[in-house]
């Protein structure tokens, strides 16, 4: 089945979906985008990632086309076109060509996909150490921008080493952050999480724990951490949208007994 896609307020066929190959958006990956979850055939949270998205923007100097409200149903009618109740939407705001920007605000496009996870969250994720460094300085490093070809070069070669997801240093060999999530680790019942100075995005999902942690009275600290920290946790767990709360079972070559975990369970609840 030929999937359908909204653009700059169309349904369409997703081989009909076009965007010029002249904008910002398409040369220069001028844009950012959220990746929500989807259950229940409701978008989880949506006002988190549209308010995320609404800063991204204005970093870029861009605004939003549309307001949370009137997302929710584009979004709705575009899951029961598609038949998808369990898995994600992933909306992008890319900059549009010249001749566009008098009277349109960015290209909107938004999409639909099935993936979830399940039996990750029993065996636990692999991780390894990217080869390349989180740049704390630069002026998009805190946005979900469009420019997300070194996450996902990582990402693949982490694969290809028979892992699941790579944690990036920054130039000060702290801990940042992983491909597509942030990354908690626990020591002696803290739980630790880099700062946003370290070079973050800072996730939905990551706001969402350090919340649960105040609820639940575990102490949270953000701060700059080296790897040998991390290496030394008692517990290690990522974050993103999709995700949630994933434990940790490999980091590198020190095996984790996600089964002895204390803190993870309570922070999942009932989990997935």
């Amino acid at each position: 089945m030929t999937m359908k896609v909204f653009l700059n307020d169309v349904y369409l066929e997703e081989d009909s979906a076009l965007i010029s190959p002249l904008s910002p958006g398409f040369m220069y990956g001028y844009g950012v985008f959220e990746t929500i979850r989807v259950s229940d055939k409701k978008a989880l949270f949506l006002d988190q990632h549209h308010a995320r998205m609404v800063r991204a923007l204005s970093v870029l100097g861009m605004n939003c086309p549309y307001k949370e409200n009137e997302l929710q149903p584009l979004i709705g009618k575009l899951l029961d076109l598609n038949g998808v109740s369990e898995g994600f939407v992933k909306i992008v705001c890319s900059k549009p060509t010249s001749k566009k920007q008098s009277h349109q605000e960015a290209d909107i496009l938004i999409l639909t996909g099935t993936k979830t996870y399940k039996e990750e969250y029993a065996t636990g994720l692999k991780v390894c150490l990217a080869d390349a460094r989180r740049n704390e300085f630069s002026k998009i490093v805190n946005i979900k921008s469009m420019n997300y070809t070194e996450n996902i070069l990582e990402k693949e070669a982490a694969t290809k080493r028979g892992f699941d997801e790579a944690v990036f240093l920054n130039t000060n060999d702290h801990v940042a952050e992983g491909c597509v999530s942030n990354i908690f680790w626990v020591k002696e019942g803290v739980i630790y999480t880099p700062s946003v100075n370290c070079g973050i995005l800072e996730g939905t999902a990551r706001a969402r724990v350090i919340l649960k942690c105040a609820e639940l009275q575990i102490p949270v600290q953000e701060g700059a951490y080296s790897f040998e920290e991390l290496f030394r946790a008692d517990e290690i767990f990522v974050t993103n949208a999709l995700m949630d709360i994933m434990p940790v079972s490999l980091l590198e070559d020190k095996n984790f007994d996600i089964g002895a975990y204390q803190v993870v369970p309570q922070l999942r609840g009932n989990g997935r």
